[in-house]
C-alpha cells in the first residue's frame, strides 16, 4: 500500500529508517558484551567471575526481550517524508 502525503496529497514518499543507531545500540547491547562486562566488573570488585556470566547472561535476555516488543512499535510508528513538500508523518 503506497502511503500519501497529509499535507499535499502527493504519492511521492519514502520510508525513513534510523537503521545505523539501531545497529549500533544492538551491537552495545549484544550478549557478549554485556557478559564480559559483567565478568569485568565482577572481577574488578573481587566477586567469583561466574556471578559476573549469570548477571551478564540474564541482563542480555531482558534486554532481547525489551528489543523484541521495541521492533514490533517500529513497525507500527514508521514514519514517512514527503519527496514534494519535506513533510514527515506517520
Amino acid at each position: 500500500m503506497k502511503s500519501i502525503c497529509p499535507h499535499c496529497h502527493s504519492s511521492a514518499v519514502y520510508e525513513l529508517s534510523n537503521v545505523t543507531s539501531s545497529n549500533l545500540i544492538e551491537e552495545m547491547l549484544s550478549p557478549t558484551v554485556l557478559v564480559g562486562l559483567s565478568v569485568s566488573l565482577c572481577k574488578s570488585l573481587k566477586f567469583h567471575p561466574v556471578i559476573g556470566v549469570i548477571a551478564g547472561t540474564a541482563l542480555a535476555t531482558v534486554v532481547q526481550l525489551t528489543q523484541s516488543n521495541n521492533t514490533l512499535s517500529m513497525l507500527v510508528n514508521q514514519q514517512y517524508c514527503c519527496s514534494n513538500c519535506s513533510h514527515i508523518f506517520n
